[in-house]
């Protein structure tokens, strides 16, 4: 008898003992397993494209990417995993190294990077191996690569000259990364404009009607810190402002709080843009030590978009790093590695925008210039 022609039985329970279902009576009818074909056809497009689409290769519109992704979630298909990476010999996974500082439960900005890249991983049917961070993590860069436990790497928190680039380039392993990398090695990397996004945000509080702004961000021991503070000075240039407004404090994370207060009282400025959201939630703390109103005494900006910025009262104005389009540009860049042995061209640098708030309002016609 033929797979397609096997006799299904069902069965009952009658007092507790199984027994065949009644002759006559028929069975429920097995679901019939959403094909390939099924998903092209509602989708209105070839077989091929449903495959291109869902192994990341070929050349799919966004459009019709999209469409196809959509359609495989309405008709619940799901790829036969095994038989897949099988077929392309792949372990299907990528693996993600993340760094200690990551751990945090304060460092939101990248837990919401991580969950975006399980959703991104997800859509192209891939799993995400993450991997805490050693301080050396080259025994557990050569581990993956040489038992061929993972496809491609993920990085973020670049440095320059970062040794886990230089050891993945070394061993031609596929990787992308959140964040620049050094001009001799390869450029598979996804990163933000942090000095114009800075300055943008510099520009708007500005336009708000703030005359004194300030600046707190972080020691620039990583170029993104750097690159913020040279963001605001770049953003008071441009409408005409020298030097550092009303003063820039760096901090390094030992008395926020206690340096901040003394920033707020000394520089007296009336808008403090900062380096991060958790910065910014430190201001709202030092503000309210000195009576001083967020929004009304003092304006706000963070930076990053993290979640929960929105519940703060008032709500954080803070430039937002488009976490989603990261991951999904950062999974591309290492999938087309894995399939094409190569991912040629500059990295791609995204725009990040300053997301309004009610710490950041028009500048109010009185009261503004008592604190």
């Amino acid at each position: 008898m033929s797979a397609d022609g096997l006799l299904l039985l069902t069965v009952r329970m009658v007092n507790g003992v199984a027994s065949p279902a009644p002759a006559g009576r028929p069975a429920h009818p097995a679901r019939r397993k959403v094909t390939i074909e099924d998903v092209a056809r509602a989708a209105g497009v070839g077989r091929q494209t449903v495959s291109n689409v869902l192994n990341g290769s070929g050349r799919v519109g966004a459009a019709t990417r999209a469409r196809v992704l959509e359609t495989v979630n309405q008709l619940g298909y799901q790829p036969h995993q095994g038989a897949r990476s099988l077929r392309l010999r792949r372990t299907m996974q990528l693996a993600y190294l993340m760094p200690p500082v990551q751990l945090q439960p304060t460092n939101l900005i990248m837990m919401q990077f991580l969950q975006a890249l399980l959703k991104a991983a997800a859509e192209r049917h891939y799993r995400v191996l993450v991997v805490p961070q050693e301080a050396d993590p080259s025994d557990d860069i050569r581990h993956l690569a040489a038992g061929r436990i993972v496809d491609a790497f993920v990085l973020s928190d670049l440095q320059p000259r970062d040794r886990r680039v230089e050891l993945l380039d070394a061993l031609g392993m596929p990787f992308a990364c959140m964040g620049r990398v050094s001009q001799d090695l390869p450029q598979h990397w996804v990163d933000i404009d942090n000095v114009e996004a800075e300055a943008e945000a510099v520009r708007y509080a500005l336009d708000q009607g703030f005359t004194r702004p300030g600046y707190v961000g972080y020691m620039p021991a990583d170029y993104w810190d750097a690159e913020r503070e040279a963001g605001f000075r770049i953003g008071l240039a441009s409408r005409g402002i020298p030097g550092d407004g009303a003063g820039l404090l760096r901090i390094d994370g030992a008395d926020a709080r206690a340096e901040i207060r003394s920033f707020l009282s000394s520089a007296r400025p009336d808008a403090v843009l900062t380096g991060s959201d958790k910065i910014a939630i430190t201001v709202y703390n030092a503000a309210a030590e000195l009576n001083l109103s967020i929004g009304r005494d003092l304006a706000v900006a963070g930076f990053d978009g993290s979640a929960g910025t929105e519940l703060l009262n008032p709500t954080l104005a803070t430039v937002v790093i488009p976490v989603d389009d990261i991951a999904r540009r950062i999974v591309d860049r290492a999938l087309r590695q894995v399939d094409n042995g190569e991912d040629s061209g500059p990295g791609d640098i995204l725009p990040a925008r300053l997301r309004p708030g009610g710490s950041l309002p028009p500048r109010p016609r009185t009261g503004a210039e008592g604190h």
